[in-house]
């Protein structure tokens, strides 16, 4: 997927699915009934995916699909907490994250209708190279829905993406899903219309910070920051 596919297939995403996601929410879901009271539009842990209009969604979207993203090298200090992977397993963040091979992460929600299946649609999209590339990867896409993602809704949205057994997904309780989520400086920022960033994560084997892309990605801009870490390993 090209970055001009890229730009055209979120566009197209956002004309199919805004209708609908307005119309129907999740289903008559409240996503976080339990937290009445907060302030959406303040409160990091709210995921707005419809609290914008279609067009600032559209305006937003856009704007990143015509810039480049960015990328910084920073360390993260992983929560210890526990959270479910998509087959309903308990798994200690530091045990998923802390693998022998490369490790890509995003955050992501299974009911998103703008920027969460472009993402996910690209790390489906590039599993066959990234396995050639960097033998022992891992993927792992975790919800900033827990209410509502349960693993069995995290299963369905694996097997739409044909997830191999390298990409886990996960989900758990609030509060542990948005301690990792703040770790990551995720949070959602009130002066974003983009509540929720597409931010990827790249590390590579054996190191403790992390590559922090902000931005659309294309697959083949995916595969070539993962080709870029695999290079700077083997030049150690």
């Amino acid at each position: 997927m090209t970055r001009a596919a890229l730009l055209a297939a979120t566009c197209l995403v956002l004309a199919l699915a805004q209708p609908a996601a307005a119309a129907e929410g999740h289903g008559g879901h409240d996503v976080h009934a339990g937290h009445a009271g907060h302030d959406a539009a303040a409160d990091h842990r709210m995921p707005v995916h419809l609290a914008m209009a279609p067009a600032e969604h559209l305006e937003a979207i856009e704007t990143m699909g015509s810039q480049r993203y960015s990328r910084v090298v920073a360390p993260y200090e992983m929560p210890e907490v526990t959270l479910r992977d998509h087959t309903g397993a308990a798994r200690g963040l530091a045990e998923v994250l802390d693998h022998e091979g490369p490790v890509l992460l995003n955050f992501v929600f299974t009911s998103c209708a703008t920027i969460c299946p472009i993402m996910s649609a690209v790390f489906g999209q590039t599993q066959e190279e990234i396995a050639a590339l960097a033998p022992g990867y891992r993927m792992v896409s975790i919800s900033i829905d827990p209410e509502y993602d349960t693993p069995a809704r995290l299963a369905e949205y694996a097997s739409l993406h044909e997830a191999r057994p390298e990409w886990v997904f996960l989900t758990g309780g609030f509060d542990d899903v948005f301690e990792v989520v703040a770790a990551f400086d995720a949070i959602f920022r009130a002066n974003n219309k983009m509540y929720h960033r597409p931010l990827t994560f790249l590390r590579p084997r054996g190191e403790s910070a992390w590559v922090r892309l902000e931005g659309l990605l294309s697959a083949e801009e995916l595969v070539a920051e993962v080709a870029r870490l695999d290079a700077a390993e083997n030049r150690q």
